[in-house]
This record gives C-alpha cells, sequence and structure tokens, in this order.
C-alpha cells in the first residue's frame, strides 16, 4: 500500500518536471514570457493592449512621415521656381539699361518667356503619388486639425502673363513683378517650412509614446532568458532525480521479493 502510494507520488512529481520542462523550452524558443491567455489571462490582456497601442502609434507615425514628404516635395520644387524667378529678374534689370535697343529687349523677352514656360512646367510637374501640389488643388488637413493648401505657382498665377520688357520702363514694371512674384513663393515656402517642423515634432512625440509602449509590452512578454534557463535546468534535475528514486524504489521492490522467494 504504501509502495503504491510512493510510486504514485513518484510519477506525480515526474509529471509536474516534465511539464515546467516543456513550458521553459517553449518561453525559450519563443522569447516570449507568456505563450497561452491561460497562463496569465490579465498580462495576455494587456499585452494585446500594448500592441494595438503601439500598432496604432506606428501607423501615425508613417502617416504624418507621408504627410511631411508631400510638403518637402512641394518646397523643394518651389526652390526651382525661387531660382527662376531671379534669373527672370535679373533679365528684367538688363532690359531696363537704357542702352539697349528694342532688338536686344527683345531677344531679352525670349529668354524671359522661356523661363515662365519653366516654371509653368515646375509646377505641373511637382506630384506626391499622382497628386498636384502647386497648380492650386492641393490641400491637406494638418494633425492639430489645420487646413493647410498651397496657392497656384504657375506663371499666371505669380503675375508673370503681364511681364515684359519692350521698353524700358516695362522692363523695371517686369523687375517688381518678378520680385513679388518671388516674395509670394518665399512666403509659401516658409509655410511649408512651419508646417514640415510641426509635422517633425509631432513625429518625435508620436516616438516617444510608441518607445514606451513597446518598453512596457517587453516588460511584460519578454522572458528572462537567464532565469528560464535556470528553471529549465531545475526542471531537468527533479526530473533526473524522481527517475532515480523511482529506479531505486524498483530495486528495492526486486531485493524484497527475491528475499521472500528463498
Amino acid at each position: 500500500m504504501l509502495a503504491g502510494v510512493s510510486g504514485n507520488s513518484l510519477h506525480s512529481n515526474l509529471l509536474r518536471a516534465d511539464v515546467a520542462t516543456n513550458k521553459s523550452l517553449e518561453r525559450i524558443s519563443s522569447g516570449k514570457k507568456i505563450n497561452h491567455a491561460s497562463e496569465n489571462p490579465v498580462g495576455s490582456a494587456m499585452l494585446s493592449a500594448f500592441d494595438s497601442q503601439s500598432r496604432a502609434l506606428a501607423q501615425l507615425m508613417s502617416n504624418q512621415q507621408s504627410q511631411a514628404s508631400v510638403l518637402q516635395t512641394a518646397s523643394s520644387s518651389l526652390t526651382t521656381t525661387s531660382n527662376i524667378l531671379q534669373g527672370i529678374n535679373s533679365l528684367a534689370l538688363q532690359a531696363s539699361n537704357g542702352t539697349l535697343t528694342d532688338s536686344d529687349r527683345a531677344m531679352i523677352q525670349q529668354q524671359i518667356n522661356q523661363l515662365s514656360s519653366q516654371i509653368n512646367m515646375s509646377a505641373n510637374q511637382a506630384q506626391y503619388n499622382g497628386q498636384n501640389l502647386l497648380d492650386g488643388s492641393f490641400s491637406t488637413t494638418l494633425q492639430n486639425g489645420e487646413k493647410f493648401a498651397i496657392d497656384s505657382m504657375t506663371a499666371d498665377a505669380l503675375g508673370l502673363n503681364k511681364l515684359s520688357v519692350a521698353t524700358q520702363g516695362d522692363a523695371m514694371s517686369a523687375s517688381d513683378l518678378a520680385k513679388s512674384a518671388l516674395n509670394k513663393v518665399v512666403s509659401t515656402q516658409s509655410s511649408l517650412g512651419a508646417a514640415i517642423s510641426g509635422i517633425n515634432s509631432n513625429i518625435a512625440n508620436l516616438g516617444t509614446q510608441y518607445m514606451n509602449a513597446v518598453s512596457a509590452q517587453s516588460q511584460i512578454g519578454d522572458v528572462d532568458m537567464a532565469g528560464e534557463i535556470m528553471n529549465l535546468t531545475l526542471s531537468q534535475i527533479q526530473s533526473q532525480a524522481t527517475l532515480k528514486v523511482y529506479s531505486m524504489n524498483e530495486n528495492t521492490r526486486s531485493n524484497v521479493l527475491n528475499l521472500l522467494k528463498e
């Protein structure tokens, strides 16, 4: 009777050690402390919540980065427009020279017209994901809820369709028009820069929240490798010890039976 109870006890110990060994191996293999919700329902629910939060934050950062890229693309295109306008202004000032002939000014007008065409080309080709940015159709809502739009930056919208250097007086007016257009472009770039700066600041804040969520998730869900390896070693030792005791009991029982037969 006592031998039977002892055997059952050893068998139970062996099963517990085997379960502990398998659990440790699973944790070490996966790197996760909680592999099944039944192991820690509360911890599993918290992991799910932090995982959902970190995924949402990652998507928000991606959205913000895309929005910043859109505005940066527009700003870069406006840099080209700005350079062209400076060239137009230089030509207009050149045409204002009283020593030039009408023929000279006509040649300068052709150069200005070509530069104006380049401004139109830049405005029409400035796109992001198929969306025009500088033709007056672009608008977006920033993260703070503010609506941001970019005025048309074509040659006509900048007033360059009225630009003429046919006479010395026209050339002086043309220079004023070019400067006015340049101021508009610079002002738009300044607004774009402020918006991009705000977006980048928001991305940084989202990044901090993301790292906090991932850190909390790691603390709850990541396994302590050193501790789990120790648990594995202890369960294996317990299993080996139980088998040893079981073997000793069997030898003892066999010896008793042999003595009774004599």
